[in-house]
């Protein structure tokens, strides 16, 4: 038994395994919450990360926000042990790392949205070599 965010939720996770994907969901939600917050907030230390206000930047907010729901989701389909939980999980973690992957070569590991990127591909990389070991 897992609690969720705030312990309001309990998650009955079916599979030991799955428990390292709702620990990588959760980390989804916690470095995004605070990034999509400060890119609205528009201050000098997101402009400096981000550029300025721009529809480029909102677009990416919008993206973030979906993303942040979809990982709300996902939880949820966890906590009813619905089928589609895993195989989705695995999805959304594979664009995950294949965008941020993208943001290295195409960005530079000078910036520090790259840099954080590079901590949440880690995690989610070890969730999934986590699941496919069966640990």
């Amino acid at each position: 038994m897992i609690r969720s965010l705030f312990g309001i939720v309990s998650l009955n996770i079916q599979r030991k395994e799955e428990s390292v994907l709702i620990v990588a969901l959760v980390a989804n939600l916690v470095m995004l919450v605070p990034v999509m917050l400060g890119l609205l907030s528009n201050t000098d230390a997101m402009n400096s990360a981000f550029g300025p206000d721009a529809p480029a930047r909102r677009i990416l907010t919008c993206v973030y926000a979906a993303i942040s729901l979809v990982s709300v989701g996902l939880l949820a389909l966890h906590g009813f042990a619905h089928v589609w939980a895993v195989p989705m999980t695995v999805a959304l973690f594979a664009l995950q790392i294949t965008y941020k992957l993208a943001t290295v070569a195409m960005v530079g590991m000078t910036n520090p949205v790259v840099v954080t990127n590079i901590g949440v591909i880690a995690i989610q990389a070890v969730a999934l070599v986590l699941l496919a070991l069966r640990v």
